[in-house]
């Protein structure tokens, strides 16, 4: 970590610049920091939104659980920051679900910014503003239509990924709503100094301020908190001013005023602006609202516990020593410095006026004070009317029930008359302890009797209504998707029919049910270029391991295990499926000098060594590996500037390209049946990638570049001059299914791996990991031809990340998923 982080909050209250801004936070990766995640640094910059009343200790929980399940993430940094924010999505809406009938909701803007050496990846979730400034020119990141309006609305989530390499001096501003001063000035911006741009961004506007500005400069990896124009002193206690009394975290907090209502930069058009003489211009709908800062010892309004968001993540994993899926982190050493301690910030509220899907109250005229007023109670809705169907069950439960007690008390008195005549007469005591004995046991019987029959007459009745009301809602639905013209609105609709047909299951599965998801998954799947495929598991039982890379022949699977960088060999076995083959014999360190592995492929038949799958480890080792032979190790001539450390490798047209991502670097290696002696040359000319390559693709003279933050860049090699060669960053991927209009299909999507199908089709593949689909691409234009999924209905494959994915020459599909391996036959 050699860039120090400087951090300064841009606050201001009514006038008031408040040295505590409650929830910012910046964390250094803890030691328990799961795989990947040894060496990003984390800043946290939450704004919440709504009128529902939180404290300090709930915003500053909210924070410190999202850095821990970002470090808790393993694998993609990409997937650590979609993780921290789901987390929090989850707990908000859970939250606002319990608090709708009172009218209180809460939701969030967040902005995550992860920093590894000198590369920059960042969320952003609401309509957040970032900005970037540094020496070559600066950049505004600000795509509402993609991050969407918040956190807690609905359990689908939008984030905005964005990505940027710092140097010495650079500046980031992170800001919910920019004032009107601003807006100019930061197009403009000119490289400044820190405390300058900070004086100057305080001194253009008195508005009520809150953003957060940061500066990276060359130092060891530390976490600095300026407050004003200067790092906070450490003060000794003899030099302590008398008039600076040193005053409690908590005392402090419950200081803090309550921040301003902040409108969000949105479109003039798509704002409905009235001018009051109490307020002046305000958004009528929807209405913002500011979250004031609460007491300690005063409750939440809000008091439905949240459950942990760290409950479905690993607990302190700890990073293992081997080389995972891409992209893979550099395993620490002992040389490796301790990290520092997290620094923890406060941080602001924001009240963004959005689209709610909460019900809002219309906002005061007056201003919002600390503490929250309680908001108008109003009076629940009237109940429904019962339909005829309910009255009548409700009639035979109550009459049921009193024929029950009727017989049961004539029972009792028949039996109280009866038993007497059985006993003697001398025996009276015996008599009184049976009647005693009997009326007890009644007592138990009827109402289990009662509790019985109101069981089954609710299964009989009420359950049957239930499932007639969502049956029939899906089938209206139905018959309005069939009406409607426009793709977006036809998929809705499709998504409706299946969401109440689901509902409808819950109470009673049927044919219908089943045939009319059918119906609805194949419409939606129509309008989307979703292909299903049916997928089986390859093995009898799972490997219990995890796949990081797979390469598949006609009759072969090879697979990488990320435990130990071994190549495993899987066969077809004679129930359908494969089974492993326990002789191959292809581990690296077993009497050769190659160390784990991080990159296999599959070798044509002629080469001189008999190979039919090659692997390289991190340094440049080679391991030829066949069945029923030892596995023969060779060693690729190191480049002029060394390795820095090998991620991946391709062979195309007899040649082999390296990639070493840290270096920013592809080596070209000339070989001839699969034998490379010679010294490498470089590929890339004056222009060279970024170090977040995690995988790539070469066809001739033609690379293309899947970079960390799910962007595709295309590199040129030319032949007559090498200064010539020339990269398209990035190219531009087009989705033609107008369904897609309302939402940004790549910027949700996880990508992890590109590889091509299966020849002769010369189109490009794309794993989404998370979403467990395989995108087509048209490799020239980069226009979306369709897209693989599981089948909806039988699917074996569990949920989950897909960890690799290999097309062998006929066509069959292969996906590592959770410890086993799935296939289909029928991909097109």
């Amino acid at each position: 970590m050699p860039l120090d982080i400087n951090l300064s909050p841009l606050y201001r209250i009514q006038g008031q610049e408040p040295t505590e801004m409650p929830g910012v936070l910046a964390v250094n990766p803890p030691k328990t920091a799961a795989r990947g995640r040894e060496q990003d640094r984390l800043v946290v910059y939450l704004a919440l939104t709504g009128n529902a009343t939180i404290t300090t200790t709930e915003y500053r929980k909210f924070a410190e659980d999202i850095a821990n399940v970002f470090y808790q993430t393993p694998r993609a940094v990409t997937s650590a920051l979609r993780a921290a924010a789901d987390s929090l999505n989850r707990i908000l809406l859970e939250r606002n679900m319990g608090s709708t009938s009172r009218g209180q909701y809460t939701l969030a803007w967040l902005a995550l910014a992860a920093l590894r050496e000198n590369q920059c990846i960042f969320s952003l979730s609401g309509p957040m503003h970032a900005y970037w400034f540094g020496a070559n020119g600066s950049r505004h990141f600000f795509e509402p239509s993609i991050s969407g309006k918040g956190l807690g609305s609905s359990q689908t989530i939008n984030i905005h990924y964005a990505q940027t390499d710092l140097v010495t001096n650079d500046l980031l501003l992170f800001c919910g709503r920019v004032p009107n001063a601003w807006v100019t000035p930061l197009e403009d911006a000119q490289p400044s100094s820190f405390d300058a741009m900070r004086r100057r961004l305080t001194s253009l506007t008195g508005e009520d301020l809150n953003a957060v500005l940061i500066q990276t400069t060359e130092g060891t990896g530390t976490v600095n908190l300026f407050r004003g124009a200067a790092p906070t002193p450490q003060i000794e206690p003899a030099e302590q001013p008398e008039q600076q009394p040193v005053v409690e975290e908590e005392k402090i907090q419950d200081e803090v005023p309550a921040p301003p209502v902040l409108e969000p930069d949105l479109p003039a058009t798509n704002q409905e602006v009235e001018s009051t003489p109490e307020t002046g211009a305000h958004l009528l709908q929807p209405s913002a609202y500011a979250i004031p800062v609460q007491h300690e010892d005063m409750p939440p309004a809000v008091s439905t516990p949240a459950a942990s968001p760290l409950a479905s993540l690993p607990q302190k994993t700890i990073p293992r020593d081997f080389p995972a899926s891409i992209p893979r982190a550099k395993p620490k050493t002992e040389n490796d410095p301790i990290p520092t301690p997290a620094l923890v910030l406060n941080e602001t509220q924001v009240a963004p006026a959005v689209q709610q899907e909460i019900a809002e109250p219309e906002p005061t005229s007056e201003p919002v004070s600390e503490i929250a007023s309680q908001p108008e109670v109003k009076p629940p809705p009237a109940p429904r009317e019962p339909s005829p169907q309910t009255r009548q069950a409700a009639k035979a439960v109550v009459n049921v029930m009193q024929a029950i007690r009727n017989g049961g008390a004539s029972l009792g008195e028949r039996f109280r008359n009866f038993l007497p005549r059985l006993l003697p007469a001398e025996s009276p005591v015996s008599t009184t302890v049976s009647s005693t004995a009997f009326m007890g046991f009644m007592a138990v019987l009827i109402p289990l009797i009662v509790v019985t029959l109101s069981v089954v007459v609710y299964l009989r009745y009420g359950r049957n209504e239930q499932y007639d009301v969502y049956y029939n809602q899906a089938l209206q639905t139905k018959q309005q998707a069939l009406t409607l013209t426009n793709p977006v609105e036809q998929r809705i609709a499709w998504e409706n029919v299946i969401a109440n047909a689901e509902r409808a299951e819950e109470h009673r599965q049927t044919n219908d049910t089943i045939n009319l998801k059918k119906e609805a998954n194949a419409n939606r799947d129509v309008l989307l270029g979703i292909t299903r495929l049916q997928f089986n598991p390859a093995f009898s039982s799972k490997l219990g391991v995890d796949v990081s890379r797979m390469v598949a022949s006609e009759n072969d699977l090879y697979l990488l295990n990320a435990a130990n960088g071994e190549i495993m060999r899987a066969i077809p076995s004679g129930s359908g499926g494969f089974e492993l083959d326990t002789t191959f014999d292809c581990k690296p360190g077993s009497n050769n000098s190659a160390g784990p592995l991080v990159d296999i492929l599959a070798l044509p038949i002629t080469n001189i060594y008999g190979a039919t799958v090659l692997g390289i480890d991190a340094s440049g080792n080679l391991l030829y590996c066949k069945p029923g032979g030892p596995p023969q190790t060779g060693l690729l001539p190191a480049p002029d500037t060394n390795w820095g450390r090998i991620t991946s490798f391709i062979l195309d047209g007899g040649n082999l390209y390296v990639l070493d991502a840290p270096s920013r670097a592809v080596w070209v290696y000339t070989g001839k049946e699969a034998a490379f002696v010679d010294r490498p040359y470089f590929f890339f000319g004056q222009q060279t990638p970024t170090q977040d390559v995690i995988d790539f693709l070469v066809t001739g003279d033609e690379m293309y570049l899947l970079h960390a933050d799910g962007r595709i860049s295309n590199c040129f090699f030319s032949r007559v001059d090498t200064a010539a060669s020339k990269c398209q960053d990035p190219l531009v991927r087009v989705n033609p299914f107008p369904a897609y209009s309302d939402m940004d299909l790549f910027s949700t999507a996880h990508f992890t791996q590109i590889l091509f199908a299966a020849p002769p089709d010369p189109s490009m593949l794309l794993l989404d990991s998370d979403g467990q689909s395989i995108m087509r691409f048209a490799p020239r234009s980069m226009e979306l031809q369709n897209q693989f999924l599981p089948t909806s209905d039988g699917n074996p494959v569990p949920r989950g990340p897909v960890g690799a994915v290999a097309v062998s020459p006929d066509h069959v599909l292969y996906i590592a998923v959770n410890g086993q391996v799935y296939f289909a036959v029928n991909m097109p």
